[in-house]
């Protein structure tokens, strides 16, 4: 049975098995659930809500029915019952976990941080009220949230053992935590680890827009970056400009400019972030040999130049409007930059397809996708390199 908590939050009505039946992955019961929310929450409160839009229209009817195409041929089953970590500093990351393994034909249990902000409650409102329509009674008996202090390891390792497998977010304090706990043998096991991002850039395709096209280009790179401050794992912090027009420092000068409008225009600048965002400069500045001149735009962007690559790539921990810049002259220069913990290469100016074929080529270790900027932040079932409906299912040979 899913256990029911409400410790901190309001938890789903319902129960389930562990050993509850294996859906078909795409099962059309989910299909008409995910549609359903996908509606609710643009006619709720949160339809004006950035992120909880996106997230609808990730789910919406038509994208999911081509998404399922790519999985016709095989029968695939889902796994049983997945426990689920979602991280706390990307706020709705949980919804997109728990329709991933409602799309792979599992049964979901969420263990919800304490912290979840008011935006997460209230979409976990609208979830609710969506699940307890009787068409998806079903499905709601194979769905919960719960919320316990996360000192109550005993609940955990209790809980894992009863699950055919777990997906964990969160970082890697996260993960090598939650693999202390033992798991029920041939249970599957899907980890998210700390991961960082960059964004490629052309001076000249930069110096080549119109005033229009600029502000576009700045609203998707703040889209990117800011929303998110710069904390999640595809957010970049690192842009590498290809020199490739006679003058690249007013190309760049452009770009930051504008950049710094839409902040103005849109970003809060807590005093907390602030506070942040100066102390991250400063070890910077105390262990990386590479920093070169810092350029401020009031509080709200700092701009550092880097003289070389980097001495470690991965400890470049800046948030809040902070980012490192340096210029490269050719795309084989991203080995130089690229870790097995870098994550998404956002492109403005260089097609995708090139840089991902420059990647391959050069066997690089990290970045698992590719893609224009102002795409940085969308879901995909590939994350990290890993099919997450392949993963989270079986399939049945015949």
């Amino acid at each position: 049975m899913i256990l029911m908590e409400a410790d901190t939050l309001r938890v789903l009505a319902g129960s389930a098995h562990p050993e509850a039946a294996p859906w078909p992955v795409f099962d059309p019961r989910v299909l008409d659930f995910l549609s359903d929310l996908s509606t609710a929450l643009r006619a709720s409160p949160l339809g004006t809500d950035a992120e909880a839009v996106s997230f609808a229209f990730w789910c919406r009817r038509s994208r999911l029915e081509a998404l399922k195409k790519q999985y016709e041929g095989p029968i695939r089953l889902g796994r049983g019952l997945l426990f689920h970590i979602p991280p706390a500093n990307v706020p709705l990351l949980f919804a997109y976990s728990l329709a991933v393994g409602m799309l792979a034909g599992c049964a979901n249990l969420l263990r919800m941080s304490s912290r979840l902000e008011e935006r997460g409650r209230m979409f976990c409102a609208v979830l609710d009220e969506v699940l307890s329509r009787p068409k998806h009674a079903a499905l709601k008996a194979r769905t919960g949230l719960i919320s316990y202090p996360r000192e109550e390891e005993d609940r955990t390792a209790a809980l894992l053992l009863e699950c055919d497998g777990r997906v964990v977010w969160g970082g890697d304090a996260t993960v090598e935590a939650m693999r202390r706990f033992p798991a029920r043998p041939g249970g599957v096991e899907l980890v998210f680890p700390d991961r960082w991002s960059l964004c490629l850039m052309s001076e000249a395709h930069v110096a080549a827009l119109s005033a229009s096209e600029l502000e576009l280009l700045a609203h998707r790179f703040y889209n990117d970056t800011y929303l998110m401050d710069q904390n999640a794992c595809s957010s970049p912090r690192l842009v590498l400009w290809e020199q490739d027009c006679p003058d690249g420092a007013s190309a760049r000068d452009r770009f930051w400019a504008a950049l710094c409008r839409k902040a103005e225009d849109t970003y809060e600048l807590t005093p907390y972030k602030a506070a942040r965002k100066y102390e991250a400069l400063c070890e910077l500045a105390m262990t990386e040999p590479a920093l070169g001149p810092v350029r401020r735009e009031g509080n709200l962007l700092y701009r550092v130049s880097l003289t070389a690559p980097p001495a470690d790539p991965d400890a470049l921990h800046l948030a809040f409007g902070s980012f490192l810049e340096y210029e490269i002259t050719s795309l084989g220069e991203l080995s130089a930059f690229v870790t097995r913990r870098t994550q998404t290469l956002t492109c403005a100016g260089i097609a995708p397809d090139e840089a991902a074929r420059t990647v391959a080529a050069l066997g690089l270790p990290g970045i698992d996708r590719a893609v224009p900027v102002g795409q940085a932040m969308e879901f995909d079932v590939v994350w990290d390199g890993k099919d997450l409906i392949a993963s989270l299912s079986r399939v049945i040979r015949c």
